[in-house]
């Protein structure tokens, strides 16, 4: 069997990469202390080195670049109107409990109020549990009872679990967004 020595199958790669065009590649490089140099020479890691460090500055070049999105103006009251509701709406005294009837499963309940000067019709609270470690157990979503909350008011939510038994180590806390709103706000 006929083996070509390491520094001939160097060469290979190196003029292989070298004849990749940089545009084809990917927009996310690797970092640079990530990096593997090889080459048996000092010439063949510079020409490595080089064009590693082509690579990276492809994708800072690409993420300069990239549009940041920007809001429509007839839309930005609005976004700014939204985030205001869902600042001024508040969620305590969260937990799960047992339901005596079904072994295994669990009741999510909170009390939700609105502090905002107008009324607010909350469609969803978005949750998620965790177990004592951290790891996610399940996601998901309570309905408020009623879904339109006056402003000042309190009001409940609750979503039944039929796989999670409550537990001491869980821990239940809202997602980002925590709330899913009507669009109907003034």
């Amino acid at each position: 069997m006929n083996h070509n020595p390491p520094t001939v199958l160097a060469k290979m790669l190196l003029s292989l990469l070298m004849a990749l065009p940089l545009a084809a590649l990917p927009a996310v490089a690797q970092s640079e202390q990530d990096i593997v140099i090889i080459g048996e020479t000092a010439e063949q890691r510079q020409r490595f080195q080089a064009y590693w460090q082509r690579l990276l500055n492809l994708s800072q070049a690409a993420e300069r670049a990239r549009p940041q999105p920007q809001v429509q103006p007839q839309y930005a009251a609005r976004e700014a109107k939204l985030e205001e509701i869902l600042r001024n709406l508040y969620v305590s005294d969260i937990g799960l409990d047992y339901i005596i009837q079904l072994n295994g499963s669990s009741q999510l309940s909170g009390i939700l109020t609105n502090a905002n000067d107008i009324p607010v019709t909350v469609i969803a609270v978005n949750y998620e549990i965790l177990d004592r470690r951290g790891n996610l157990l399940q996601t998901g979503s309570a309905q408020p009872e009623p879904s339109t909350i006056a402003p000042g008011q309190s009001v409940t939510f609750s979503d039944t679990l039929w796989t999670i038994a409550p537990d001491a180590g869980y821990e239940v806390r809202l997602l980002d967004p925590p709330f899913q709103v009507s669009p109907d706000f003034e």
